[in-house]
């Protein structure tokens, strides 16, 4: 494989890690990491003003509500900067910490300034001076989105898939966008995707948008409980988020706060907690103000409700025509012809980092390792063949679709995680003699041991994770039956 130059598509903690990765394997000419927002940091840069507009798409999708913009005809050119939403605001509030132990929500080469859950503001800083730390910074192309990835053959040799990236930089001295192009022989996707916020459509809910306008919230746009004093709220999920904002607007909310849930989540335990009212999932919002459950119960005051149902990937920048198909396949909710979460099989100089819902950054590290380690042609393992890689992604398909599982959800005490960090540490294997190239870290004791005892949210009492340690707001578990990485 003939690779000397490669794009990373975002300075997130995957996009870090990528650069290091590459750099470290002092083979690759030109290496360029595009990230749209003012510095590194990714969704852990805290934006404390989320904006006035907050907008709400019921059952809609990225490809309807987070399109491509219109290029201009003739790049280099100058253009006013575009109004069109992005979604570049982040979903952090102020009170959020992270979910994972520092010791595995790190890279194997530097630690958390403390942990073993931290301030948002300590994932972010830790991102943007990882940059520094390896040189790496020099690589940036800040305030610079990449609005569209094509392919295109080489000149000289027709097999060989191009990379063409037209990019979009606002320069805020001047206020206006600049455009031009450039081509890779790489391309790696660490855009991340907590950007494109999803609300499920319910009966009735686009008509009640339009009358009480700024009432429905998405988590996205929440960042303090502040603004809720003495309303009423229903809260739409229980996931992290949801429990986290739920929390949160206990203190200064009209109680009890509602939790409007499909089911219960591995906190729960026989009732809810002080101030909690559980109600099943919303069935109609009435033009009236009535909020309608599934068991017919229904609530006339409420003030605010808060959307925690996630994000859709979205990946505005993938030119389907150029490229002949699409990426994402949002009816199954997953990569389109990918193997392993991290490859593609009809594009070898296309591979992504972080797509997969497992032990974050780390993840990252193994996946960023292997794919430098195969464009520098180090690798100490092939790829199998083409037919192999589809084979395993039917395989995978077809058990997590019977399974009711996530195609990207690999979690870790059935051994999915390890086997996962496995392919890639045997994919990648050592650098060089001379030192060339990142060696991927290895799973140890310490780490095992915290993921499987360390807690930020402590389960309830009748499970097996019996408490034998707290400290503050985390405790240490003694056993646990379900994922431990089930709050990601």
């Amino acid at each position: 494989m003939d690779v000397k130059s490669v794009a990373v598509i975002g300075a997130g903690a995957a996009g870090a890690i990528t650069a290091a990765a590459l750099k470290a394997e002092s083979y690759f000419e030109r290496i360029k990491v595009f990230e749209r927002r003012e510095a590194a940091g990714g969704t852990w840069i805290y934006d404390a003003d989320p904006g006035a507009k907050h907008p709400i798409f019921p059952g809609k999708l990225p490809v309807d509500v987070d399109r491509p913009l219109e290029i201009p005809p003739e790049l280099p050119t100058i253009t006013q900067p575009s109004k069109r939403e992005r979604w570049t605001t982040t979903p952090i509030y102020s009170t959020l910490t992270t979910n994972v132990p520092d010791i595995a929500m790190c890279f194997s080469d530097k630690r958390f300034a403390y942990g073993p859950f931290v301030p948002h503001y300590i994932a972010r800083q830790y991102v943007e001076s990882y940059f520094a730390a390896h040189h790496t910074d020099d690589f940036l192309e800040l305030n610079t989105t990449v609005e569209d990835l094509s392919m295109v053959l080489d000149s000289e040799n027709k097999k060989k898939q191009d990379w063409n990236l037209t990019l979009r930089k606002y320069d805020p001295v001047r206020r206006v966008d600049i455009w031009w192009e450039e081509r890779f022989d790489a391309v790696v996707l660490a855009n991340g995707h907590y950007a494109v916020p999803y609300v499920p459509q319910v009966q009735g809910l686009e008509n009640y948008l339009l009358k009480y306008p700024g009432r429905v919230l998405h988590s996205k746009f929440y960042r303090s409980p502040d603004l809720f004093a003495g309303k009423r709220i229903v809260v739409v999920g229980n996931s992290a988020s949801g429990r986290d904002v739920s929390l949160d607007v206990l203190k200064t909310a009209r109680l009890p706060v509602v939790i409007s849930q499909r089911s219960k989540s591995r906190w729960d335990g026989d009732q809810p907690p002080e101030g909690i009212e559980w109600k099943p999932i919303i069935k109609e919002f009435g033009t009236d103000g009535r909020i309608t459950f599934n068991d017919e119960s229904y609530l006339d005051d409420v003030d605010i409700v808060v959307y925690c149902t996630g994000y859709k990937t979205s990946f505005p920048f993938w030119n389907e025509k150029a490229n002949g198909r699409a990426l994402w396949d949002y009816a199954e909710n997953r990569l389109r012809g990918c193997y392993w979460h991290t490859f593609l099989r009809d594009f070898p100089t296309i591979a992504l980092v972080g797509v997969p819902r497992t032990l974050t950054f780390r993840s990252f590290e193994y996946q960023a390792i292997a794919i430098a380690r195969i464009w520098s042609n180090r690798n100490s393992t092939a790829l199998p063949s083409l037919r192999d890689q589809e084979e395993w992604e039917k395989a995978r398909a077809k058990r997590t679709r019977s399974e009711g599982k996530k195609f990207h959800d690999i979690p870790w005490d059935n051994g999915e995680t390890t086997e996962y960090f496995d392919f890639l540490f045997k994919i990648a294997g050592l650098g060089t003699i001379h030192g060339a190239g990142r060696v991927p870290p290895v799973l140890g004791k310490d780490m095992v041991w915290a993921i499987e005892h360390l807690r930020k949210y402590p389960d309830p009492p009748q499970r097996d994770n019996q408490c034998i340690e707290a400290e503050g707001e985390w405790v240490v578990v003694k056993s646990s039956r379900q994922d431990s990485l089930a709050f990601l």
